[in-house]
C-alpha cells in the first residue's frame, strides 16, 4: 500500500479503483414494480443501471417495465458507463 506521504513528495499515486458496497434493506408495497420505482425507493441516481443477483449470474432490470419481486431479492446498481456488470469483475 503506498505511503500517504508519497503524494507530498511529488510522487503521483497510480489510479486506484475501489468499490463500496452499502447494504440497505427496503420494503415495497407491491409484488410488481419497475426498476425506476426501486431506484427511487433506494435513492439510486436515475442514470445508474439496476441489476438483480440470481444464482449463477445477474439480471438487468429495465427502468420502465414491471418486474415481479420477491422477499429476499438482492439488487445492485452501477454507473451505466461501467462496462462490467457486478462487483467482482475487472473493468
Amino acid at each position: 500500500m503506498p505511503d500517504v506521504t508519497d503524494h507530498a513528495r511529488g510522487q503521483q499515486p497510480s489510479h486506484i479503483r475501489i468499490t463500496v458496497v452499502i447494504q440497505n434493506r427496503y420494503t415495497l408495497d407491491a409484488h410488481q414494480v419497475t426498476g425506476r420505482q426501486i431506484k427511487e425507493t433506494a435513492n439510486i441516481p436515475a442514470d445508474f443501471s439496476l441489476h438483480r443477483r440470481l444464482p449463477g449470474g445477474t439480471e438487468s432490470i429495465p427502468d420502465d417495465e414491471p418486474i415481479e419481486v420477491h422477499s429476499g431479492d438482492h439488487f445492485f446498481a452501477q454507473p451505466r458507463s461501467q462496462p462490467a456488470v457486478g462487483h467482482n469483475e475487472e473493468p
